[in-house]
């Protein structure tokens, strides 16, 4: 299961090369024509064997960074300015592998959220939930591009331009995406992106945000 929540900049300038590139049997799964479905494509492209039927986790997020590394290459040989938002998310049923990015230094991507726990349940009616953590063990992880719920306790933003991979064993783990678009936490500039292109493309949950902040505990 492939999900893409943002957008390829100009993606026409590179969408006949990036077709080109591919094998056949990724270039043949392909039944649409949006930017997201190609991505998958060449996310495929990048698999060892795209037809096998479970992956390691290392080979997934190898070719997830791959993934991301080809779309900035066919950008920069068209010399396209417009950053692409990738938040990509892919799983085999037993690893999941999600990514907020944005090829830019400048820009924040759009929004991404995690939450978990041990349990998630209702302890308010009227669609009110929360997450509940009984023990250190993680039996729950959501991944969300707006949080679920207004407990504010119970979301953690990822940060821009960072992986997260979670493990068959529920591990959760964040990598950052080390290329040229990468800003370190400890970097002043980290603190200076603008979150106005993803707002602008309709990617930033800033509202929601916003009410998290002000209103935990009512919707």
């Amino acid at each position: 299961m492939f999900m893409h929540n943002g957008s390829i900049g100009e993606f026409p300038l590179i969408k006949r090369r990036l077709q080109q590139s591919l094998p056949d049997v990724a270039f043949n799964m392909v039944q649409g024509n949006t930017d997201s479905e190609w991505a998958f494509a060449l996310f495929l492209s990048m698999l060892p064997n795209p037809d096998a039927k479970s992956f390691t986790t290392e080979i997934l997020k190898q070719a997830m960074f791959k993934t991301i590394a080809r779309l900035n290459e066919l950008a920069e040989e068209a010399n396209i300015t417009e950053p692409s938002l990738l938040n990509f998310c892919i799983t085999d049923g037993e690893t999941v592998i999600a990514t907020r990015y944005v090829s830019s230094r400048t820009d924040e991507a759009a929004s991404l959220w995690f939450s978990s726990g041990t349990s998630f349940s209702e302890f308010r009616e009227g669609g009110h939930y929360k997450m509940a953590k009984a023990d250190k063990r993680e039996s729950i992880i959501m991944i969300a591009s707006e949080p679920l719920t207004f407990e504010r306790a119970d979301w953690m933003e990822i940060k821009t331009n960072n992986m997260v991979v979670i493990t068959p064993k529920m591990n959760l783990l964040q990598i950052p995406i080390m290329d040229k678009f990468y800003v370190h936490p400890s970097d002043p500039a980290s603190q200076a992106r603008t979150a106005e292109f993803a707002r602008e493309k309709g990617f930033l949950a800033h509202s929601v945000a916003s009410h998290i902040s002000a209103n935990p505990t009512e919707i």
